[in-house]
């Protein structure tokens, strides 16, 4: 039998973490924020020996882009790339599987 998982709540991204400690927690050599909010750091995703992912650490979305063309998205999207997680399984991981 296949157990259904629960659905999301609806005010899960009031839920996600803060991006200056998620990604502070998973981006080696993360600047402090620019006037934009934006810091730098060596993207996990690609052999990196300078700085070129860029991550949103004072927006609530945490938006992430890597100028070495791994991608771009939020941070939801940065967690599911990071972990081959699919979405709901990335959200409810983030919310400390409270969903």
């Amino acid at each position: 039998m296949v157990r259904k998982q629960p659905s999301l709540p609806l005010n899960w991204r009031d839920q996600l973490p803060d991006p200056s400690q998620y990604y502070g927690g998973h981006v080696e050599k993360l600047t402090g924020p620019n006037r934009s909010g934006f810091a730098q750091g060596k993207c996990p995703f690609h052999d990196d020996h300078t700085a070129s992912l860029s991550v949103n650490i004072t927006d609530p979305r945490g938006g992430w882009r890597c100028f070495a063309s791994c991608g771009a998205g939020d941070l939801v999207g940065f967690h599911m790339k990071r972990t081959g997680m699919n979405f709901c399984d990335a959200v409810r991981e983030l919310i400390g599987g409270l969903a």
